[in-house]
């Protein structure tokens, strides 16, 4: 990955897990997904069965902080979902107010 890249990379990353959510579902390339197990050599990381796409980058679950039990997973997807709610409401008000 070239520098600048990798700058943007990690940025991606803090974005993506700024929040406190541990768990995201993301799209890497090998070399992200290299450098994120570098990065977090505790994190969970599964290929979802989906296929690759053309720029090479396919879809992962990622978890950084791998749960000890299912309940705190769920309750990571349900923390995600709900962020993500509140993303698509704001977004519908800013179109509303733009129209």
């Amino acid at each position: 990955m070239a520098p600048t890249e990798l700058e943007r990379f990690k940025t991606f990353l803090e974005e993506s897990f700024s929040d406190g959510v541990s768990y995201r579902e993301l799209r890497l390339s090998d070399e992200e997904v290299d450098y994120l197990l570098k990065r977090y050599p505790n994190a969970s990381i599964l290929k979802s069965p989906a296929l690759e796409s053309q720029d090479d980058k396919a879809w992962y679950e990622i978890n950084l902080l791998p749960a000890p039990d299912v309940d705190s997973k769920f309750e990571d997807i349900q923390r995600e979902n709900q962020r993500l709610k509140q993303e698509l409401d704001a977004l519908k008000k800013a179109l509303v107010t733009q129209g």
